[in-house]
């Protein structure tokens, strides 16, 4: 809910329901249903018009088409990468799918635990046990009635089964609130019964005995023996965010500490403390030098949890911090010259070079160092070049080196 989504809460979803259809529709409606989403999907549930009239007709399916916000970014991120093994999510939106196809992934929610599975192949899945606004939205579950339904009941205990089986012994992030559905909440709090957590952490601006009493299950499941629960009073969307950047710096500290011992072996100098330090950026900044240290241009998702084979590259970082280089959200500024530094992984670099042809959004720099790359040196003639922010022929930004030749052009 948090900006620039601004979705709308359960409340205010039924309160749209409910006045559409009491406007044009039914004027006698009964009002008390008008604040309760669960019983306004129970009233057309017994009159057979669940699907035809509320879901088809009633349901402001726009409402939930809206950018994603910095909270659904960091699900994205952490499920693509595996730094989270998976998610579960109650919510009926695309903000989390819309954020990784941003990045450039193959994504999709799962309906049930037989598609987790599948999906757990390429990453860790993201579990819509809700149903999902984009993929059959005619199956979302709005009402405790639809259990009975055979299609749906079979797909909730494929969901459970899942559960059970890949949240055992896990550290439980809840974001954003336990369900505000009662019935889900006993479905979540069924599920993980014996799963046996090593901690909960919730986020959630609510009052502490609130959660208690909305979802028994769940508490009880958070404060079994041996399981450290901490309830977090902030924002999800903040908190994700938060978690995000430190994960991101995490991994680039990694890489600079990876070139420590080359570095001071090469040049004889003792590395500062302060060398390998990370920058206090955003995290879509810390997302786009991730990138760099994976050799992935814009376009494509950085995929890796944790840095690997970044000795060459972690040393030059630290080569270009000794000699005064001042840090910039795209990598550096060195005499005069605007110099980013990405994973060249033994690639000959002109084939890199055209890997990373970026849109015109991207910060162009003086100089792009592929560390690692091989300059065979091909003549200019025998590859046509393009020409850089040309959408018709365009061309890589910047000049592009390889180690040696980027030590030679700055002098370092």
């Amino acid at each position: 809910m948090a900006p620039p989504s601004n979705l709308p809460s359960a409340r205010a979803v039924a309160e749209k329901c409910f006045d559409k259809y009491r406007l044009e529709v039914d004027p006698c409606c009964d009002i008390g249903l008008r604040n309760n989403l669960e019983a306004l999907a129970e009233h057309f549930a017994a009159t057979n018009t669940l699907q035809s009239v509320f879901i088809d007709y009633l349901v402001p399916w726009d409402s939930f088409v809206r950018p994603p916000n910095i909270g659904h970014a960091a699900i994205a991120d952490f499920l693509i990468t595996r730094a989270a093994a998976g998610g579960i999510s109650s919510n009926y939106d695309i903000l989390i799918e819309r954020r990784a196809w941003d990045y450039g992934a193959v994504f999709r929610g799962a309906l049930d635990g037989d598609e987790a599975t599948v999906d757990a192949v390429r990453r860790s899945p993201l579990l819509k046990f809700h149903g999902c606004a984009h993929r059959d939205p005619a199956s979302t579950v709005w009402a405790p009635s639809q259990l009975k339904d055979p299609v749906i009941s079979a797909r909730i205990e494929r969901s459970k089964m899942w559960m059970s089986a890949n949240m055992r012994q896990k550290d439980l992030l809840v974001v954003g609130f336990w369900s505000d559905w009662e019935y889900l909440n006993a479905v979540i709090g069924s599920a993980l019964v014996d799963v046996q957590p090593l901690s909960v952490t919730l986020v959630d601006l609510s009052p502490t005995g609130f959660l208690e009493e909305k979802a028994p299950q769940l508490w009880q499941l958070a404060h079994a023996e041996n399981v450290d629960f901490e309830h977090i009073r902030e924002s999800g969307a903040d908190v994700l965010d938060q978690l995000r950047r430190a994960f991101s710096t995490n991994y680039l500290r990694q890489v600079l500490a990876s070139g420590k011992d080359v570095f001071e072996a090469s040049t004889g100098v003792q590395c500062e403390p302060g060398w390998l330090e990370v920058h206090d950026f955003d995290s879509e900044t810390l997302y786009g030098l991730r990138r760099d240290a994976e050799g992935v241009p814009a376009g494509q998702p950085a995929t890796r949890i944790r840095p690997g084979n970044v000795e060459a590259l972690g040393s030059f970082h630290l080569l270009l911090r000794k000699a005064g280089a001042t840090q910039l959200p795209d990598g550096y500024y060195l005499n005069g010259r605007r110099i980013r530094v990405i994973n060249g992984a033994e690639a000959v670099l002109d084939s890199l070079k055209s890997k990373f042809i970026e849109p015109p959004s991207v910060v162009a720099s003086d100089m792009v160092v592929a560390v690692g790359a091989i300059d065979l040196g091909l003549p200019s003639n025998l590859v046509r070049g393009g020409r850089t922010n040309d959408l018709v022929r365009p061309a890589a930004a910047g000049d592009w080196f390889d180690v040696s030749g980027a030590r030679a052009e700055l002098n370092i």
